[in-house]
């Protein structure tokens, strides 16, 4: 009954109480996803500084190591300048006092220019010297070392320090090969400082790639005004030999690892031999992919082109791993939606819990109304009861008048009442109830007594 009851009574909500809930689902995604893109925007723009102030502390640590490995040699070569003839002796004590505070430097060198004319003079002075091996040499077509051949000039790698370590590249003839013949050219005709495209070392046992900087030397006291009186005065180099992988990594051994990868292009060079080193994030997915030199590029990127022996070189460096996760935008976007989502709940069930208070306080009305009802014919049933009641209540004290032994005379038929009184039978009735006499005659007594008409009306 109470089930039919309220199915009667339900009270359907009407659509726009819905409204606001609506505006609020759609205020709430459009705001979730406004502040998810003011954060994303924010993220990124701070991911960007950080990434670029990390960035521009990685190239400059590189760059100025690189000055720095450039300004040893330099310093050896104002030694040279400044000296009498170098004897190997004072070469390897000066090239040992340096190499500690460059551990990118495979080796420094003096590479002398030596006329066809002059090979048995310098290779029987390294004999002397107790190199009792020491003969020119130069790579095969099968790339091994084998005795120079004979031409009219040879830049021969005479002096090198530390030898244990580079003893293949001793007496070696970097003319020889057409990369550093490039820079050998270079430095003789322009007086600068002359870098070959990147190169594997004589001496190299890994598969990171080198160069040689070469510091062109003249003989004392003639002009060098042009690039024919440079090349009349050509005496030799001193060499740095540059192992870049080791001096990129000993540059940036105080860095934490803090997921940029790093990639080293020789702008200078043809397009085939540009890349030089390629130092990947532990962070990285990709390690062995460098960061292309030139193309498009999505996400973040920090390039810069400096000079570097008289080259241009390219440093690109790109985030790994951190830097690719932004999860602040989403966590807010996360929150905001599921804040959105509790709110319309919340007034969804404000709803219908309004909905349903309603529904009670109609039912309850309906109630009250009938129950008011049922109380109203209540009372009138119970006051018609008392009236019933009441009359019965009169009409036994009425039966109750009449109630006993009448006396009544045998011949007039009067009654006697309580004080001794005779009365007529009517008369007494009467005066003890609501009954009134009327008089008549029955059939008997009109046979009996008036005969003559009951005959006449047969």
């Amino acid at each position: 009954m109470q089930k039919a009851n309220q199915k009667k009574h339900h009270v359907a909500i009407p659509v726009n109480r819905y409204f606001s809930v609506i505006c609020l689902l759609v205020f709430g995604v459009a705001a979730s996803f406004i502040v998810f893109w003011l954060v994303r925007d924010w993220e990124q723009t701070k991911q960007r500084s950080e990434f670029e102030t990390t960035a521009s502390a990685y190239t400059n640590a590189v760059e100025n190591t690189l000055i720095d490995y450039v300004g040893a040699l330099l310093f050896l070569g104002d030694f040279y300048n400044n000296s009498p003839p170098v004897t190997r002796l004072q070469f390897n004590r000066l090239a040992k006092s340096i190499l500690p505070r460059y551990p990118g430097i495979q080796a420094f060198g003096w590479d002398p220019l030596v006329k066809d004319s002059e090979r048995s003079f310098y290779e029987s002075a390294a004999r002397k010297d107790g190199y009792t091996d020491f003969e020119f040499t130069e790579r095969s077509e099968t790339n091994k070392l084998v005795r120079a051949a004979r031409r009219e000039e040879y830049v021969i790698v005479f002096y090198i320090y530390p030898l244990e370590t580079n003893r293949p590249a001793f007496g070696f003839d970097i003319a020889s090969n057409t990369t550093r013949l490039k820079a050998i050219e270079k430095g003789f005709n322009t007086g600068k400082l002359a870098a070959t495209d990147r190169i594997t070392l004589v001496q190299e046992t890994g598969s990171q790639f080198g160069i040689l900087i070469l510091l062109p030397i003249y003989h004392p006291g003639v002009p060098l005004n042009s690039p024919q009186d440079r090349r009349n005065a050509r005496k030799g180099f001193v060499v740095e030999v540059l192992r870049i992988g080791k001096a990129v990594e000993a540059a940036l051994e105080g860095f934490a690892d803090q997921g940029i990868s790093l990639t080293l292009y020789d702008m200078s060079a043809d397009q085939d031999n540009r890349f030089l080193y390629h130092r990947p994030s532990n962070m990285s997915e990709m390690k062995d992919q460098p960061i292309p030199a030139e193309g498009v590029y999505k996400g973040l990127l920090w390039s810069k082109t400096f000079h570097f022996a008289e080259r241009q070189w390219k440093i690109l460096l790109s985030p790994q791993g951190f830097y690719d996760h932004m999860w602040h935008a989403w966590v807010v976007l996360g929150g905001s939606l599921l804040l959105t989502a509790l709110l319309v709940f919340f007034m969804l069930r404000k709803i219908s819990y309004t909905a349903e208070i309603e529904q009670r306080v109609i039912h309850q009305a309906e109630t009250n109304q009938q129950l008011e009802k049922e109380i109203n014919e209540r009372a009138a049933a119970e006051e018609e009861r008392d009236k019933i009641i009441l009359n019965l209540q009169q009409a036994l004290e009425e039966v109750e008048t009449l109630r006993g032994i009448l006396p009544i005379c045998s011949f007039c038929k009067k009654v006697r009442d309580d004080k001794g009184y005779w009365e007529q039978v009517d008369v007494y009735i009467y005066k003890h109830s609501q009954a009134d006499i009327s008089h008549s005659i029955c059939p008997d007594c009109v046979k009996k007594h008036y005969s003559h008409i009951h005959n006449n009306e047969d």
